[in-house]
């Protein structure tokens, strides 16, 4: 019996790497899984997710939809927010539209599909994962507007940990550092390299590692952890 054994998962950006590798995990650990996608991916199609698109730029139908698509599933257990985009640039040439983009898809968006989950989940109590990442906590050159977002991120998790825990609903971020996604499929020989030499483990983290971590945090065996943000980076130095 797999540790999310009877659960119902909704993971949101379940079209990307992590999102991926978690709803892949969540369904062989038992759980019934809900998912969101902004780019249907042909491994989609044989995932064995329940799938729907939801537009984060559409910012005033975020949370009717992830409302409507939980009620015709049936009620969540969790929720596990993967949605994430970054736009590199130096802060003093910092674009302020790409600014507004990042942090409406990866601090108001993630704001807006807890305000769809919260009142499924007060029903029975419940889990909640915000995927952050280690920029967030320690900065990161040219990513200011990634940074912003992902410390804001932390920030929200954690009073909504506060708020939450009468309604027995754990709140957590977990904080990758660098991880074979998308998001680091251009980097260079030279910049990997350079990324590689701060990583005493020396290499970059593997999706289904983050979500095993993710699994754990929605399981009956992390019921005493919430308002934390666990980081997961190889032990990567500054």
């Amino acid at each position: 019996m797999g540790i999310l054994e009877g659960k119902k998962v909704l993971v949101t950006g379940i079209s990307g790497g992590i999102g991926l590798a978690c709803g892949k995990l969540f369904i062989a650990e038992g759980a019934e899984v809900l998912g969101s996608y902004r780019t249907m991916k042909p491994e989609l199609e044989t995932l064995g997710a329940k799938l729907f698109m939801l537009d984060t730029k559409d910012r005033e139908s975020i949370t009717k939809t992830v409302k409507a698509e939980i009620r015709s599933f049936g009620g969540i257990d969790a929720l596990v927010n993967c949605i994430g985009i970054t736009a590199p640039e130096p802060l003093f040439a910092a674009d302020p539209v790409k600014w507004e983009n990042i942090i409406e898809t990866n601090l108001f968006s993630a704001m807006r599909i807890m305000q769809g989950a919260i009142v499924p989940l007060v029903k029975k109590g419940g889990a909640i994962v915000n995927i952050s990442s280690v920029f967030g906590i320690r900065g990161g050159i040219g990513q200011s507007g990634y940074c912003a977002s992902k410390g804001a991120l932390d920030a929200m998790t954690r009073a909504a940990a506060l708020e939450l825990a009468g309604k027995n609903i754990r709140v957590n971020t977990v904080a990758p550092g660098f991880v074979e996604t998308d998001m680091t499929a251009g980097f260079d020989d030279k910049l990997r390299e350079e990324c590689i030499a701060k990583i005493p483990m020396k290499r970059f983290g593997k999706p289904g590692e983050v979500a095993e971590l993710c699994a754990f945090l929605i399981s009956e065996r992390a019921d005493y952890i919430t308002g934390q943000c666990l980081v997961i980076d190889g032990g990567m130095t500054a």
